[in-house]
């Protein structure tokens, strides 16, 4: 099995996951190979970029937060509102976009996808996230279902 194939497999319960959290419950084949393709050339040029920058940075190949932080602002995933002259000329670091993807991460639409993920607390309480009981993915209820079974 060459190592394509394997990363290609170990990408695929993810997506599934992601996707069931946001309310697919069937997809077509193609349709999961592709969306896997995507994630995996997203994953790659980030892993490539934090590399780049780590070494550029500290003459190392593995990154720290900060390689990683410039390499998710070099794929899109962070946009900074200010240019690098005008953080110069204020002396301060734009954050306005890590905010601003922190604030997407812990916002209401991933809620049922950190609850699938098993991030969510036995409470339904995550990052002071309040997250609704009554909603359960299908491995859940099977299991409520396999144990309720068992016990007659």
């Amino acid at each position: 099995m060459s190592s394509n194939i394997l990363h290609t497999s170990l990408l695929r319960p993810p997506i599934l996951h992601i996707l069931r959290a946001a309310g697919f419950h069937a997809t077509k084949p193609h349709v999961l190979d592709t969306l896997v393709d995507l994630a995996a050339r997203y994953l790659s040029m980030l892993a490539l970029n934090a590399t780049a920058h780590a070494e550029e940075n500290h003459n190392d190949s593995i990154p720290n937060i900060t390689d990683v932080r410039m390499a998710l602002e070099d794929v899109g995933a962070f946009q900074p509102q200010k240019s690098a002259m005008e953080e110069r000329i204020t002396g301060e670091q734009d954050r306005s976009g890590i905010d601003a993807f922190l604030r997407w991460m812990k916002g209401g639409e991933h809620r049922e996808i950190r609850r699938i993920a098993g991030l969510v607390e036995t409470e339904g309480l995550m990052l002071g996230i309040d997250v609704p009981a009554d909603k359960e993915d299908f491995l859940t209820g099977t299991r409520h279902c396999v144990c309720w079974n068992l016990d007659d």
